[in-house]
Parts: C-alpha cells; structure tokens; sequence
C-alpha cells in the first residue's frame, strides 16, 4: 500500500521535504506531486532526510529545529514502512 503523505504530515513537514528533495533528489520530488509514496521512495526520502539531519546539529550535536521537524517526518515514514511494508 502506498503512503500518502498529504493526509499523515502537516504543511511544514511537506514543505520541508519539498525543500530536501529540491536539494538532494529532484528527480524524486518531481515524481512526489501527487503525494503519494511507494516503497522504494519512501527509502529514498528517509535517506534524503537521514542526510539533512546529520546536516542540521547543533554545536552539542543536538537537533536543530529543522532537524526535528526532520526527524518527525522520518518517524512518520518509517512507521508507515514497518506497518505496511515488513
């Protein structure tokens, strides 16, 4: 079953990943614009995101807000890939 990310994430978390995917997969994000997810998509979107977090830490090596809105995100996606993709 697909995900559709439309109806599980807020417009922040979307736009956040519009703007990773703009950044590190703009082939993926053309083909997100229905915001439906297959599975091999969904891994590349948790790979973008993992990438973006390690990105976004702070001087402590915590989270920046753009990494925790990140990390929702990936909460989200992989929930979706345990539940219905095992």
């Amino acid at each position: 079953m697909a995900l559709d990310l439309g109806s599980r994430l807020s417009t922040a978390q979307l736009d956040l990943i519009d703007d990773v995917l703009a950044r590190r997969n703009g082939e993926l994000r053309a083909r997100l614009q229905l915001h439906t997810v297959s599975r091999s998509d969904a891994e590349q979107i948790v790979n973008a995101l993992g990438d973006e977090l390690t990105a976004h830490l702070d001087d402590h090596w915590e989270l920046t807000e753009h990494g925790r809105l990140g990390s929702e995100i990936l909460a989200h996606v992989n929930a979706h890939r345990i539940a219905e993709w095992p």
